[in-house]
């Protein structure tokens, strides 16, 4: 059955909004809206809006009657409400608009949107990819520079070994056989050294690994008054032997070289994770004291600029611990140091080519001969006998 609204005529979008006089006189959007409007009130009676038909801007739609062929049907008749072959004869009006004059309305009319909407349907899609783009390249580019630089894991390990073209080296397997070109090269027998290890005996009151690990403390991990304590705990001619054969005489020299590691390493920290000790109270006492030392590389160091980097390393310091006679305090006279500083590079992300050291490690071979031998006064190689020899003459010579 038709809709009795059908037959009303639709007023002028003019009249309806007052402000407006003539439909030649509304704005596009308004104009679009009453013909869209009029669209999906039009169709067939008893068929419901349909988009598909339309009439002239302005003009009232036709009655039913007028519309319809006047065939009788099986609705008209009272008869069934099945559709018939009479139901699909519809004859348009000649006021009513076919398909191509309402797309042609439609194209004129200019929609009226604003940025917003170009952002969201427009350009939205093209932005979001771009973004998508800059991130998954800027997320790319720092894996590949922190792996190649050696950058360290979660767990502040290493990413591993890496060859020239930044992947790891092959773990060789292990031979099945003594190697023969082992057994051509020249042996070694240490046994001379034994003799030379011997101690005198003598008073054994004083605690030498306590003295060693309280010191370590006062001075690197517990963030006291650093210049007492390295006065207090090292002997004016003190000399320290570290890695590649490089020598440090002297508290000036000792201070400088702490100093400078603490800028380095600001939160750096000495595990002592053991301690031995042997000697007397009279001629002094051996020690030995392995070592794991960790700090973040938070500002330049001998190795090269600051990096901020994690790192952890070990080593081995063996010392000599003697009663000074003038102070009676007792002092370190000399230290021998070696720590994995190639693993402290390595977990630093210094180029190795440019890091300052010698062409090759300059420390002296002591077959048969201790660094430190009790005579039972504790006498040092003559290597490092010399070095403290000329650095007393130096001294003297700018006193």
């Amino acid at each position: 059955q038709a809709s009795p609204a059908r037959g009303l005529p639709v007023p002028p979008l003019s009249i309806a909004h007052g402000a407006l006089t003539s439909p030649q006189s509304r704005p596009a959007m308004f104009e679009r809206a009453d013909v869209t409007a009029r669209l999906n009130r039009s169709g067939p009676p008893g068929v419901g809006p349909s988009p598909a038909f339309a009439a002239p801007v302005g003009t009232p739609w036709s009655s039913p009657a007028d519309s319809w062929a006047e065939e009788p049907n099986r609705q008209s008749t009272g008869g069934s409400t099945a559709a018939s072959e009479a139901d699909r004869k519809w004859v348009a009006p000649p006021e009513f608009v076919g398909f191509h004059e309402r797309d042609r309305r439609l194209a004129g009319i200019k929609e009226c949107r604003g940025w917003r909407h170009y952002l969201v349907h427009v350009a939205g899609a093209p932005i979001a990819f771009a973004v998508g783009l800059f991130l998954g390249a800027a997320v790319a580019a720092c894996a590949i520079f922190g792996f190649f630089l050696g950058a360290p894991g979660a767990a502040g390990t290493p990413s591993g070994f890496l060859n020239a073209t930044g992947s790891p080296y092959a773990a060789p397997l292990p031979p099945t056989s003594v190697p023969t070109a082992y057994m051509e090269a020249p042996p070694l027998d240490n046994s001379c050294l034994i003799k030379s290890l011997v101690l005198p005996d003598g008073p054994q009151t004083f605690d030498a690994c306590g003295f060693v690990v309280r010191s370590t403390d006062e001075i690197w991990n517990l963030r006291g008054d650093i210049d007492a304590a390295i006065d207090k705990y090292f002997h004016e001619g003190y000399v320290d032997a570290g890695s590649w054969g490089r020598r440090i005489i002297g508290k000036t020299a000792l201070r400088d070289a702490v100093l400078s590691e603490m800028r380095a390493f600001p939160d750096i920290q000495i595990h002592i994770t053991d301690c031995v000790c042997k000697g007397n109270d009279n001629d002094g006492y051996k020690c030995a004291m392995p070592d794991v030392l960790t700090g973040t590389n938070l500002g330049p160091s001998a190795y090269g600029p600051a990096t901020g980097r994690y790192a952890r390393w070990t080593g081995m310091v063996e010392s000599l611990v003697k009663r000074n006679p003038s102070t009676g305090q007792w002092q370190y006279y000399a230290e021998w140091g070696v720590h994995d500083e190639w693993a402290l590079i390595q977990q630093l992300g210094l180029d190795f080519a440019r890091v300052p050291h010698p062409q090759r490690n300059d420390e002296p071979l002591h077959d048969c001969t201790p660094l430190l031998k009790f005579t039972p006064q504790p006498v040092m190689d003559s290597s490092d006998v010399e070095a403290q020899r000329a650095y007393q003459v130096s001294r003297s010579k700018g006193a």
